[in-house]
């Protein structure tokens, strides 16, 4: 039993690790290039801030004129006669949650900070037409959570 261990441990001592290769290297150097604690933003999370609203945008103009050109629809003063789109309904849905660990306030008191992702939609409805537009919107919070010990 004991030949078998030695025969072991002196074969584990003769292995040697593969080379890395020349793209797990240039990867490996460019993580170590950037500064400690900046992630890299992901360039499609950005653009739906933008992307959402105006699409949004369009839809009302699309939903307001489709069914009435604007030259025939019954104005008093700058006042448009026909019933606005009301909010109906909200939702937030949390999508993701990140515990960023520890930090100390300047008070010096401990507290933890939690990154937190949610998806915000809003729905409106014509009740005169029965129309509905819904919107949804990316969201991020940063809470400082104070640690109590005791």
């Amino acid at each position: 039993m004991d030949d078998e261990l030695q025969n072991l441990e002196a074969e584990l001592k003769r292995l040697r690790p593969a080379a890395a290769s020349r793209a797990l290297r240039a990867r490996v150097e460019h993580q170590l290039a950037r500064p400690v604690g900046v992630q890299p933003v992901a360039p499609l999370r950005w653009v739906w801030f933008a992307v959402l609203p105006a699409a949004a945008a369009a839809v009302v103009v699309l939903l307001r004129y489709s069914q009435h050109p604007p030259a025939s629809r019954p104005v008093r003063g700058d006042v448009i006669v026909d019933a606005p789109l009301k909010p109906v309904a909200t939702e937030n849905v949390l999508v993701s949650a990140s515990d960023e660990g520890l930090v100390t306030l300047e008070d010096g008191t401990p507290a933890r900070r939690e990154r937190l992702q949610f998806v915000d939609t809003i729905t409106w409805k014509n009740p005169r037409t029965n129309s509905s537009l819904r919107w949804s919107v990316p969201r991020e919070e940063v809470r400082v959570v104070p640690v109590v010990f005791q």
